[in-house]
């Protein structure tokens, strides 16, 4: 019911109601993760969430600012308020925040020149804009950076934004499975698997300066490419860069022309087992089909999401002795080795 007296003995810097272990969520919150696309914040506070901290989104004529969704008078949830006067208001008692964060309005003092306290101010945290998404980094000083994404990079390339799910898996099973090759004939039986016969083929895993990198012929079961090539099957080359922690490029080269697909992946870990996914694509025509990319990535999602809510365990296993490898998990096995080796995570809890 109540808080100490002399609660600064007791504050604790990780959000109330964790789901990380503590030292995963510190070595997280130093990374980019997006929170949402930029054509969906307009003219009213915005909700998030990232790594168990609730954000508000807010856009005022000096940008977007990213805060921690709480007043700090009494706190209420600001993202319960609206935009007014170019200020967020809180729903409460109508205090006035600026781009800034800063509180320049006090309703219930009847002095309208009465100092108003510094220290009355939102909590903001850095994010910035790229791809039409909007990044978060939750500590002073991130490690990494946002992922260099060929062709969805490319002003001249009309992009198509994938509408955002929500899948109730940890950010690391996602990502895994979305790098995950020898799944697609058994589990993408009406979007784009192939022959359960065909085997994976031998790959190699680039180490590259941000993440992996690895390339690999398919032989599709449908021919979801229009390029002018006809058949009812296409061989593809995939070509998969990933950026760690969460951040996934596939480029899709269908053979017989010279047309090539972006299709890019990125997502926010809400909590441990609940991931916000953003997805776009764009390809070489520079005017993609909107209604027919949004259809197929759907569909395939739409295949993959139950496979990944219901793996066990839900954490993704760091110790690679917890599940069996086969030749075609090359990719995950690196993954897995990456996040622990590069940044520490999965490191034991602390007695």
């Amino acid at each position: 019911m109540f808080l100490p007296a002399d609660h600064s003995k007791t504050m604790q810097d990780l959000p109330r109601g964790c789901t990380f272990p503590a030292g995963d969520w510190h070595i997280l919150a130093s990374f980019w993760h997006p929170v949402s696309f930029v054509h969906d914040i307009a003219d009213k506070p915005v909700r998030a969430r990232l790594l168990d901290v609730d954000l508000v989104i807010y856009k005022t004529s000096a940008g977007i600012t990213v805060a921690r969704d709480l007043c700090p008078h009494r706190g209420t949830r600001i993202s319960a308020g609206w935009i007014a006067d170019d200020q967020l208001v809180c729903p409460m008692h109508g205090l006035h925040f600026g781009g800034d964060g800063a509180c320049s309005k006090i309703p219930s003092i009847a002095n309208s020149e009465g100092r108003i306290p510094p220290k009355l101010k939102l909590e903001i945290y850095a994010s910035m804009e790229r791809y039409g998404i909007l990044w978060v980094c939750l500590k002073d000083n991130p490690i990494w950076r946002i992922p260099e994404w060929e062709g969805i990079s490319n002003p001249d390339l009309r992009k198509v934004y994938v509408p955002p799910g929500t899948w109730y898996a940890a950010a690391s099973r996602h990502v895994e499975n979305f790098n995950d090759v020898a799944h697609f004939p058994w589990v993408h039986t009406q979007s784009f698997g192939g022959s359960t016969a065909d085997p994976i083929p031998p790959y190699d895993v680039e180490q590259t300066d941000y993440g992996l990198r690895f390339e690999l012929p398919y032989h599709e079961g449908f021919n979801r490419f229009d390029d002018g090539v006809e058949g009812d099957e296409r061989d593809v080359v995939y070509t998969y860069e990933l950026t760690y922690p969460f951040s996934t490029i596939i480029k899709i080269a269908p053979q017989g022309s010279n047309y090539v697909v972006y299709f890019a992946d990125t997502v926010c870990p809400v909590s441990a087992r609940e991931t916000r996914i953003f997805q776009l694509m764009t390809d070489t025509t520079g005017n993609p089909d909107t209604d027919y990319w949004v259809k197929d990535a759907l569909l395939i999602n739409d295949e993959d999401k139950p496979m990944v809510e219901e793996q066990h365990p839900e954490e993704l296993p760091l110790d690679l002795s917890e599940e069996i490898h086969v030749p075609s998990d090359r990719m995950s096995l690196e993954y897995r080795r990456g996040l622990v080796k590069r940044f520490g995570l999965g490191a034991p809890i602390a007695s």
